[in-house]
């Protein structure tokens, strides 16, 4: 009697033990689910198809030099922020026991390092000239990206920057795929010359999946779905001040 009730015991701690698993993946499912339609919904609502207005000359060929010169040295400046900001980020989350959230941070900075050596190859091909990246003044407007990216890094939880990075970088890089088509039909740039452009007018392999997995997690610890909003909707409103302020320049 007493190895029956134990072998009883056994059957019914073995159910416990898959009614427990199956209820966590279930959970697991469920965030996922609602993750992917969060980012959805966040992309629908802000990713537009307006086209700022130095790119709309540019590809009429009536935008001045000055103003392509401009954004280069703005990038410069924003790359060089953007690194340590990326750093700081994975300072913060790479020893999380998630390896998609240490593959996404670490991902982030080598990316920005890639960034950083391609930058100078357009300046070069620019024929921007030492003095004028001495003497260049930032425009406040298109240095408020940056500044926010340095508040994500800071105090941002990995789900808010995940999701804000991946809607921001889609809409950059559609405007500077245009922007790199552009500069090679009418200035003759070469794609060696316009990497930096090229490479950012898409998402990395599996960047997407990656964020909707770090949001997925984010909304199981908590994270709500309204403060990963407002990150989203914060870069991109500093993401258009960066094109508009570009239009001062013209």
């Amino acid at each position: 009697m007493t190895s029956g009730f134990f072998i009883r015991l056994g059957f019914f701690f073995i159910f416990a033990v898959i009614v427990v698993a199956n209820s966590v993946a279930e959970t697991i499912e469920e965030k996922r689910s609602r993750a992917e339609k969060l980012i959805q919904r966040l992309e629908n609502k802000y990713l537009s198809n307006e086209v700022p207005a130095i790119l709309q000359k540019l590809e009429k060929n009536e935008l001045s030099m000055s103003v392509i010169n401009a954004f280069a040295l703005e990038q410069r400046l924003i790359i060089q922020s953007d690194l340590r900001n990326n750093a700081l980020s994975l300072h913060r989350f790479g020893g999380s026991s998630s390896k998609v959230t240490n593959k996404f941070f670490y991902r982030l900075v080598v990316n920005e390092m890639s960034a950083s050596e391609q930058l100078p190859v357009l300046i070069q091909a620019l024929n921007i000239s030492k003095s004028q990246i001495t003497k260049y003044r930032p425009l406040a407007g298109a240095q408020a990206y940056p500044a926010y990216t340095a508040w994500l890094a800071n105090y941002a939880q990995p789900a808010e920057i995940a999701a804000a990075l991946l809607i921001n970088f889609q809409s950059f890089g559609k405007n500077i795929g245009r922007m790199a088509k552009a500069l090679k039909q009418y200035r003759g740039l070469s794609d060696s010359q316009l990497e930096f452009l090229i490479n950012f007018s898409t998402l990395p392999s599996d960047f997407r999946e990656q964020a909707i997995a770090i949001v997925a997690k984010g909304l199981a610890s908590g994270v709500s779905e309204s403060d990963i909003e407002t990150r989203v909707r914060l870069i991109q409103v500093y993401e258009a001040d960066f094109w508009g302020a570009l239009s001062s320049v013209d």
